[in-house]
């Protein structure tokens, strides 16, 4: 549906929907008492007055962007929120998660780079929000350096939202650096919750080329494929991380998830989100 049409048709639901409400006394208890129920609360008015002007504002502040988004004009998108930063401007986290987005799509990613910094310099709420999404471009270049270096102070900042995907990059720099039993200690703790299910698979994929041929350590790692299977069938694991797709992080490390799937459930294709 149009952006436009949206507009037009949550206004008209609006406003019909308060018209109904505020004639509605005048059919049911008669013009009198209507007009005294009005003068008693009148500021239920004012209350759908605020709102409808709360929500109109919105989207005519925002304008330009869902048009933009709405022709799918990603360079003109890139264009009016970078304006926005240059001009000393702040962003919201939906405004910087479109701009984020609209960087992969252009095949820009080392420009989340560019963004991190302005806003950990500018907005440094914001930046924590968004932090570890914003390192993706580590990952993609396998630079175990560039992920130590970025991901390291993030994981030990308890304010960090995605903490755990923090610590998990972390990780996978140990490994590329082939620091491995600093990487299987890592990992490992990743195995004692299943709070985060994706990490819980990844880390035990991971751990499972890294013990070797440890009779103990294959058994235990059996026992917990036998876990995660009773808990999710391939299908709702499927289902489950298609919720995530808009996770820049599970995003870029979509591949590695499929394996880490297939391994598990004993399949040469999995695929998600078909």
């Amino acid at each position: 549906m149009k952006f436009k049409t949206i507009f037009i048709f949550f206004n008209s639901i609006l406003i019909f929907s308060f018209f109904f409400i505020f004639f509605m006394p005048f059919f049911i208890i008669g013009r009198d008492y209507a007009l005294q129920f009005w003068n008693q609360n009148w500021y239920l008015a004012f209350l759908f007055v605020l709102v409808i002007g709360g929500m109109n504002g919105y989207f005519l502040k925002n304008w330009k962007l869902f048009s933009l988004m709405e022709e799918e004009n990603w360079r003109g998108i890139q264009k009016y929120l970078e304006g926005k930063l240059e001009a000393g401007k702040k962003i919201g986290e939906q405004e910087a998660r479109i701009l984020m987005n609209t960087y992969m799509v252009l095949g820009q990613a080392e420009k989340l780079l560019d963004l991190s910094k302005t806003l950990q310099t500018r907005s440094p709420r914001l930046f924590r929000n968004l932090a570890v999404e914003l390192g993706v471009p580590y990952l993609l270049r396998n630079d175990p350096e560039g992920l130590a270096h970025y991901y390291q102070p993030l994981y030990a900042e308890k304010l960090v939202k995605q903490q755990n995907w923090a610590r998990f990059s972390w990780a996978l720099a140990l490994l590329f650096a082939h620091r491995f039993s600093e990487a299987r200690a890592e990992l490992e703790a990743f195995q004692d919750t299943s709070e985060e299910p994706i990490l819980f698979l990844l880390s035990m994929y991971l751990l499972s080329t890294l013990k070797g041929e440890n009779p103990l350590e294959q058994a235990r790692i059996q026992e917990q494929c036998v876990w995660f299977r009773s808990k999710y069938s391939p299908k709702q694991w499927a289902r489950y991380v298609d919720r995530f797709r808009e996770n820049l992080m599970v995003l870029v490390l979509s591949k590695f998830i499929q394996d880490a799937t297939a391994w598990m459930y004993g399949k040469s294709e999995v695929r998600h989100g078909g």
